[in-house]
């Protein structure tokens, strides 16, 4: 594999604010002071003696230390002067220094937390060792590592800028409210594209968390090795930190898919407040309708969901495969947030055959519905099996068995429109309201599956909501092979199946609008006009409301004569192109009846 261009340097933050993370009581707390020997907890209080932050384990004798070692103004190797310590790391203290050979430069030094654990050193020893090896720009740089009295150094670049963690923290302190969705999962698509390499390498982090992970502008960096080790590794002892380690790694130890489980978990810290994360949801997410953003973003809570499985052969293979779906959540979540549609192609499916129901106010049957849903690409098995299954099922009728098998494939894939749109038809075959709300998900984020915007136009209707069905049927685009089919719709929408009284003047004027900026063959738009006309004729003699003296209809007054005028002329000019000698005199007598009445 080529080595990436090391990213350019970015410039030092104020030495004020550099200065201003030093600690200025470094310690460790006495309830995570464990001994490296034997794990038994050390250093600890007791009635009439206080916890000592160095010594010696009763239980194994091995000695620990919690103490920096370094301090203000201490010159480490002869080269970095400590400017004191900015915290304390997994496995060891995190100093800040300048390099007084390189231009007093800012950079960090990691020593250990406590250097009477064998494990640690040895973590520590695999941290330098990864970083040396490692050129990456999602990974932090090492630069040196340096020998000062009994103790090994680090020396990293100093990247500046907040940890995810941090910068979480610190906007729900000033909003309230957790980073915008949109934006965790672009920190989560970074991850993983690093996550993606580091794998391709052999390598496994094993420990990724919020505070592991630095926002230097717009790029995000690795900041804390530690944990790393390679796959094939079996003997290394493993580190992770409790709420965001996979089940499986105590005994089966860390592997690709429980790398990729720690991202997901740290997006839901990041999503939203999360107690218990390391209590009673430490394998858990909390259900659906008890946090806001999962409810309101379904496909989200599905990735996360899935990324988490207790099964790992049922999560993500792959960081490659998350980032694809994860990305397709993205553009939903995107295109929710500001009604701009984000289409992208899809790697799994087809395109979307002809749309089903155009031109109709009802649900097409189960048959037509499964005949307009995308092929699934590839070979079977998986979900591709369970998706053939789905579509087999829907077209035998039985859209309950078939929403059984599209939710498992829209579980797997959740990215993925298709299914929703699967579920969408089998929910309206139903009467299930969860149909426009799939409908509505779909369209909005593509505007690529035309199935979905007519769908979206019946479910609005049969509801009563007959403007919000011209109006998804408005956001079909100018030019597309469907937007004529929208418009003939949106006519249908205004007129078809409604009582006179509840049509308005404006449903009138806006069907006319529309019909008469078509270009449509003769017979159609005979069809339509008749529907117009009859509409407006029952609607002023129900209403029984004189219309505005200036109003017409198709270039008719909005009065009976004319109106019946219209009606004539458009049933003797169909009755002209007619296919039947008794479709045509059928149209004819119809004609005859709606003749206005003369006294002559």
């Amino acid at each position: 594999m080529s080595a990436r261009p090391h990213p350019p340097s970015l410039p030092s933050p104020p030495v004020s604010g550099l200065l201003s993370a030093i600690l200025s009581d470094p310690h460790v707390p006495e309830d995570r002071r464990f001994c490296g020997g034997c794990g038994a907890p050390v250093g600890r209080s007791r009635p009439g003696h206080i916890g000592r932050s160095t010594g010696y384990c009763g239980g194994c004798g091995v000695r620990f230390s919690f103490v920096p070692k370094l301090g203000s103004g201490d010159l480490v190797a002869g080269q970095y002067e400590v400017a004191g310590c900015l915290a304390r790391g997994g496995l060891g203290w995190i100093y800040l220094a300048r390099d007084r050979n390189v231009h007093d430069r800012w950079v960090v030094l990691k020593g250990l937390l406590n250097s009477g654990d064998a494990d640690a050193l040895a973590a520590a020893a695999a941290e330098r060792r990864f970083l040396a090896e490692i050129d990456h720009p999602g990974v932090v740089r090492v630069l040196n590592v340096v020998r000062h009295g009994d103790a090994v150094y680090t020396v990293l670049e100093h990247v500046g800028g907040r940890s995810l963690r941090e910068l979480t923290l610190e906007r729900r302190r000033a909003t309230g409210a957790s980073p915008p969705l949109r934006q965790i999962i672009g920190w989560a698509l970074q991850v993983l594209a690093t996550l993606g390499d580091l794998h391709d390498r052999g390598l496994l982090y094993c420990d990724f968390k919020p505070a592991n992970a630095i926002m230097t502008g717009d790029r995000l960096r690795l900041i804390d090795l530690g944990g790393m080790r390679r796959a094939d590794d079996d003997d290394s002892p493993v580190y992770g930190t409790v709420g965001f380690q996979a089940p499986e790694v105590e005994e089966a130890g860390p592997s690709v898919r429980s790398d990729l489980y720690t991202v997901a978990r740290t997006m839901a810290v990041l999503a939203f407040e999360f107690p218990g994360f390391s209590g009673r949801y430490r394998y858990l997410l909390p259900e659906r309708d008890r946090v806001p953003v999962l409810a309101r973003h379904e496909s989200f809570d599905l990735l996360l969901r899935r990324a988490t499985h207790p099964d790992p052969g049922l999560r993500f293979g792959s960081a490659a495969e998350m980032a694809e779906q994860l990305d397709a959540v993205r553009r939903e979540v995107l295109a929710a947030e500001d009604g701009v549609p984000r289409p992208a192609a899809s790697a799994r499916f087809g395109p979307e055959p002809h749309p089903p129901g155009i031109g109709s106010l009802q649900p097409p049957p189960a048959a037509a519905l499964a005949k307009g849903l995308p092929a699934a690409l590839g070979a079977g098995g998986g979900w591709r099996e369970e998706w053939e299954r789905g579509v087999q099922e829907l077209r035998d009728g039985r859209p309950a068995r078939a929403a059984e098998r599209f939710a498992q494939v829209r579980a797997t894939l959740p990215g993925e429109a298709a299914p929703q749109l699967a579920l969408a038809y089998c929910a309206e075959l139903r009467d299930d309201p969860a149909a426009e709300r799939h409908y509505e998900r779909v369209w909005t984020t593509g505007r690529d599956h035309f199935g979905a915007v007519f769908g979206l136009a019946r479910t609005r209707t049969a509801r009563a909501d007959r403007d919000g069905a011209v109006r998804a049927l408005d956001t079909v685009p100018a030019g597309s092979a469907h937007q004529r089919d929208a418009q003939i719709t949106a006519i249908l929408v205004r007129l078809r199946h409604r009582d006179p009284r509840h049509v308005g003047l404006a449903d009138l004027q806006d069907a006319d609008r529309r019909l008469s900026a078509l270009d449509l063959p003769s017979r159609l738009r005979g069809r339509l006009a008749i529907l117009l006309l009859e509409t407006a004729l029952g609607h002023l003699r129900e209403r029984n409301v004189a219309p505005p003296a200036a109003a017409r209809l198709l270039g008719r007054k909005l009065i009976e004569p004319d109106l019946r005028r219209g009606l004539e002329w458009w049933h003797r000019e169909l009755a002209g192109r007619a296919g039947t000698r008794g479709e045509r005199l059928r149209l004819i007598e119809r004609a005859n009846a709606l003749r206005p009445r003369t006294l002559l």
